[in-house]
């Protein structure tokens, strides 16, 4: 493996659908997102069953300028940074100084995975052929720098278990995206998703998360008072009650997952970083406070489960490096948000200076290449040709 000095933990492939579309088995491709010209002259993405197309604007920010940004009208006829090849990729991140990347989805392509509306079968084919196209053609081009993170199939847990049984085999693909919970929807069911949880931990396969995943704590609370259970949604909302982003901690505590799972471990991308201690805080807090009456007794405080479960992205938090002692400096990776509208392409090695200038160097090297190095696995015989 080469050397690394910098690697991007938040990264994503905004090419258009046509890229990868072939990849899908032709009876489906009638169902892959289109890209369609918008009056004022920009593209936009028609997702099957939607009736407002998504335009292209601030996920094609890099190099534009702060002033020159906009949230639609722009076009791939531009010739976009951020929307080509694989060689173009690789020259992008050498004019902004990156080694490496790890690649989430664009967010129109993940947007894909939020319709109800087509056949589970070519739901499951569009998902293998992303993934597909990820391993064969865009990472295999240079799969020491280009990490592919492969998406999953909200159909069901069969489905996702299958889907990253596969791409656990295949080249380029370094860890998968959790968009819902393993059972396909916005809110746990333990008896399904340890299923899936349990052949994570059998394949050694990373799993991140962009921002979040599932619903949130909001429609698990909604979904129990539905049903008449009332102890989840106090408790759930006081211990999120800070910051949204720790919805997933409370509800992978409250269900017992991590408790029957101690080797999981998650990858939260993009959530920023100086919010984690006030979050610990407050969740130790309220637990001590609450865990009487709402029968939440768990093993340990959640800062426990923070400490020993948790993994978070940051692109520029000079505040959060501040309190880094506070979440541990092996938890914390830094990333580029390329070439969405938190990046800043081709700087980020000017941005690193300017934010890593009072860090010891040792705790540098940590938070911008060797947690990602570890985390990733890019030591594993599976990732070397």
């Amino acid at each position: 493996m080469r050397d690394y000095e910098v690697i991007s933990t938040d990264s994503h492939l905004e090419v258009p659908p046509y890229f990868w579309e072939p990849y899908v088995e032709s009876a489906f491709q009638k169902y892959c997102p289109k890209v369609v010209k918008l009056p004022n002259g920009g593209d936009a993405w028609l997702i099957h069953g939607k009736a407002t197309p998504i335009p292209l604007g601030l996920n094609f920010s890099a190099g534009r300028g702060w002033e020159n940004l906009k949230p639609t009208g722009i076009s791939y006829d531009e010739g976009l940074v951020g929307a080509g090849n694989a060689d173009q990729r690789l020259e992008e991140m050498n004019q902004d100084g990156v080694d490496a990347e790890l690649l989430f989805p664009a967010v129109s392509g993940q947007r894909t995975l939020d319709t109800g509306e087509l056949p589970s079968e070519a739901y499951v084919a569009i998902v293998r052929g992303y993934n597909d196209w990820l391993s064969q053609e865009f990472t295999a081009v240079d799969p020491s720098r280009l990490l592919g993170l492969a998406i999953l199939p909200a159909t069901s847990v069969e489905d996702q278990i299958d889907e990253l049984r596969r791409v656990s085999k295949m080249p380029g693909i370094r860890g998968v995206v959790l968009h819902t919970w393993p059972n396909g929807g916005s809110t746990p069911i333990p008896e399904e998703d340890d299923k899936f949880w349990e052949a994570s931990i059998e394949l050694s396969m990373p799993l991140t998360a962009h921002v979040s995943f599932g619903g949130g704590v909001a429609a698990e609370s909604q979904s129990a008072q539905n049903q008449g259970m009332f102890n989840f949604a106090p408790i759930a909302g006081m211990l999120s009650k800070t910051v949204t982003r720790g919805s997933q901690v409370i509800q992978l505590i409250q269900h017992g997952t991590l408790d029957r799972y101690p080797q999981l471990q998650f990858f939260f991308a993009e959530t920023q970083i100086g919010w984690i201690p006030e979050f610990r805080e407050d969740a130790d807090e309220n637990w001590n406070r609450h865990k009487y009456w709402s029968e939440t007794e768990w093993p340990h405080p959640p800062s426990w489960y923070c400490d020993n479960h948790f993994h978070w992205g940051f692109q520029v938090d000079r505040f959060g490096l501040k309190v880094r002692h506070d979440i541990g400096v092996e938890r914390i990776q830094w990333s580029t948000d390329f070439p969405h509208v938190q990046c800043d392409w081709p700087d980020s090695r000017k941005v690193i200076e300017d934010q890593f200038a009072e860090i010891p160097e040792g705790e540098a090297r940590k938070i911008l290449r060797d947690n990602a190095y570890q985390y990733f696995q890019l030591h594993h015989e599976r990732w070397k040709a």
